[in-house]
Order: C-alpha cells, then structure tokens, then sequence
C-alpha cells in the first residue's frame, strides 16, 4: 500500500498587534448613550409651567388655528392688537419668499385708515398680542401683520378689523337741550380733578397722563394714581419649582399624569412644574410606537414648608 499523504497544514498568518479601526461611514449615527440623553434634557426646562393634576381646572387653549388679527381701542392714543397665524399661512408665505424667508421679519403694520399713511413695529417670536401707541385720537386705524424681507417686500398674513380713537376732548357737537350748565364744577366737586384746574389744565392733563403710558407688553392702567415709592418693611418670599425630565425611544408615547406630552427629537423631554405643599405622585408611562411594549416610571415628591 502507497504511504499514507501527511495533511497539508495552513499556513500561519501573521496577526498584527496593532488594534483594528472600526470604520464610520457619514450615513451612520453615533449613538448617544440613554444616561447622557436624561442628563442633557434636564436643562431644557421651556417656558411652560406645568400644573399637577388636581391642581387642573378648565384652560382654554393656546390657539384655535384661526389666522387673523383683531384690534381693540383703549383710550384716544392707544390701540390693542391680539392675533393667531395659522402655521398653514405661514409655510404659503415662506413658499412665495423662498430663500428671503429666512431674513425676514414678523412686524405689525399700522394704517391710518384715513389717508393709508402706516407705520411699523417689530415684533419678535412667540408673541401673541401688543399696545400700540398711535398718538392720535379721533382717527381710524386698521393693522396688519405680516412678514417684511430686507428688500421692502411685505406679504401680510392677516387685516384687523377697523377702529376710531376717540377724541380726547369734549365734542363739538352741542344739544342745548342736555346742556349741562358749569359741568367743569360739578365734575371738580365730584372728585374728577383738583380744584380751580380749568379747561386747558384739564386737557393737559390728560394728554400728558396717555402720551407717557409705558408700550407693549405691559402697560399700566390709566387712571390708577401715582404714588410716590414708600419704604417697604423687612420681608421674605420663598417658592419650590419641579422639573421632571428623561428620555425614552423617540418614537414612543409619552404620557405625564395621563396627559401626552411632545418628545424632542432625541426622545427627551422635560417638564417644569410649580409645586405646592403636600404630596404630589407623578405617574410617567411610555408606550413603544407599535404598542407591544410599554414601561412606567412614578416619582412621588412631598414639599412642606414651615
């Protein structure tokens, strides 16, 4: 019988010591670890104060998707504006801008409706509503609101209604048979002003009370009194803020206390509540987007102050 063929033995290869690179190609995601998600959410407060559940009574909502503008007259140099944009109006008006969309600005163009002479202001994001000081009574006024590109092109994305200041003086217009006789002395005598103020006194007054209100946003009422600043008595204040943050599949259902809340895009999200004394059980659920699978977190919190 012929010799038995010793089995061919591999060869060794020669095995770098060097450790092997894995490779990334700019398609793949470098994942973030879901600690470092939690953590990085919890400084993401938002404007919004939440409330706690049965601190909830009726709220109205934040908008009822109309887009329109409405103005309001408040005295004979001051109008109010409120408005809604419909998100709708507003993705129509960046199509027709195209790239100057994004240089331009949300302003309120205010009309005087009798010879269409305008004026601009400003205003900036998130904003839903602004005193406007015309300055002139007995006018009419309409405003729009729209978006204003560098060049001076201006698309408007909603008209208000039209309204007249009133005059802020007395009419011109005299019914003897109302004909109130000394009516500056009787108003004095009740009240209205100091006396011996006449006609003129009056109307400066007045005029210079509503010419220097304070603009938007707030202003103060016209006719509480000023008083002059009175040193105020030791005192302290203290309140306690929650905020509640974590971070789950970006596509899961979210749920805080019962009431579904919006996931950024990495999956967190958080919350700020005011917290009142006694104990408050926050029940968190998440939900994964085909429903099989879901997980719930229920942090109790107790605050008392004495």
């Amino acid at each position: 019988m012929p010799p038995k063929k010793k089995a061919a033995v591999p060869k060794k290869r020669a095995v770098s010591r060097r450790p092997r690179r894995k490779k990334i190609t700019a398609t793949q995601d470098v994942i973030q670890p879901a600690e470092e998600k939690i953590e990085e959410a919890k400084f993401y407060t938002g404007p919004v104060m939440q409330k706690f559940e049965e601190a909830r009574g009726f709220e109205f909502p934040g908008g009822y998707g109309d887009n329109r503008i409405t103005i309001m007259v408040r005295d004979p140099y001051w109008i109010y504006a409120y408005w809604e944009l419909n998100p709708g109006k507003v993705d129509q008006i960046r199509r027709d801008l195209r790239e100057k969309f994004d240089q331009a600005k949300l302003i309120l163009r205010i009309y005087d409706a009798g010879n269409w002479s305008f004026f601009d202001i400003g205003i900036g994001g998130g904003v839903s509503n602004w005193y406007i000081n015309v300055g002139r009574p007995n006018t009419p006024f309409c405003v729009d609101i729209g978006f204003l590109t560098p060049d001076g092109t201006f698309i408007a994305a909603a008209r208000s209604n039209l309204v007249t200041t009133p005059r802020d003086r007395m009419s011109d217009v005299i019914d003897e048979e109302w004909m109130i006789p000394d009516w500056e002395r009787m108003y004095g005598l009740s009240g209205g002003f100091g006396v011996g103020k006449g006609s003129l006194e009056i109307r400066e007054m007045i005029e210079k009370r509503m010419l220097h209100q304070v603009t938007s946003p707030g202003v103060s009422s016209l006719f509480s009194p000023t008083r002059s600043a009175q040193p105020r008595p030791f005192w302290l204040a203290a309140n306690c803020e929650l905020i509640v943050y974590g971070a789950t599949e970006p596509t899961a259902s979210v749920t805080v206390q019962g009431h579904p809340i919006k996931l950024r895009e990495d999956g967190s999200f958080s919350l700020r509540f005011s917290l009142p004394d006694g104990r408050q059980t926050i029940p968190i659920e998440a939900v994964r987007e085909d429903g099989a699978e879901k997980r719930q977190v229920t942090p109790i919190v107790e605050r008392r102050t004495e």
